[in-house]
C-alpha cells in the first residue's frame, strides 16, 4: 500500500495508484451491493414507497407549519445573534424590504404613466405611491450616526 510513485513515469497520478491499489476491494463491494440489491429489490422498492407516503402524511397532516409573520420569526432569530451583528442583519433586512417596496411602487408608477389615459383611481394611487416614494427617500439611514 505504501509504494512510491515513480517520478520518471509522467502519466501516473495519485488517483491512478489509489485505483490500482484498492480496485479488488471496490470490485468486491460492488459485487456484494449488486447481489444485495438484486436479492432484495422488492423490499427496497416497498421501503422507498413507504418513506414517500410517510413523508407526505407527516408534511401535510401531522406537522403544522408555524403560522404568523415570517419577518417576526427572522427578528427572533436575529435577537439570538450576539453583539452588533444582529442589529446589522436587522438593518439589512429592513433595507431589503424597503428596496422591494420601492421597486414595486416604481413599477406600478411606470405602468400607470405609460397609459394613454389615467382613471381617477389610478391618479389617486399615483399620488399616494409618489408620496410613499418620497417618504422612503427622505427617511434617515439607521446606520448613520
Amino acid at each position: 500500500m505504501f509504494r512510491k510513485i515513480p517520478s520518471k513515469v509522467r502519466d501516473t497520478t495519485v488517483f491512478q495508484e489509489f485505483k490500482n491499489e484498492f480496485s479488488p476491494q471496490v470490485k468486491a463491494f460492488e459485487g456484494l451491493a449488486k447481489t444485495f440489491l438484486d436479492r432484495h429489490a422488492k423490499v427496497i422498492f416497498s421501503a422507498m414507497i413507504l418513506l414517500i407516503v410517510a413523508s407526505f402524511i407527516l408534511t401535510f397532516f401531522v406537522l403544522k407549519p408555524e403560522s404568523g409573520d415570517q419577518s417576526q420569526g427572522i427578528k427572533k432569530e436575529l435577537n439570538a445573534i450576539p453583539g452588533d451583528l444582529g442589529g446589522e442583519l436587522s438593518a439589512l433586512q429592513d433595507l431589503s424590504s424597503r428596496a422591494i417596496q420601492m421597486n414595486e411602487l416604481k413599477t406600478e408608477i411606470e405602468r400607470i404613466i405609460s397609459q394613454e389615459s389615467i382613471s381617477k383611481e389610478d391618479s389617486i394611487y399615483l399620488e399616494k405611491a409618489i408620496e410613499q416614494l418620497q417618504y422612503f427617500n427622505n427617511q434617515p439611514k439607521e446606520d448613520e450616526h
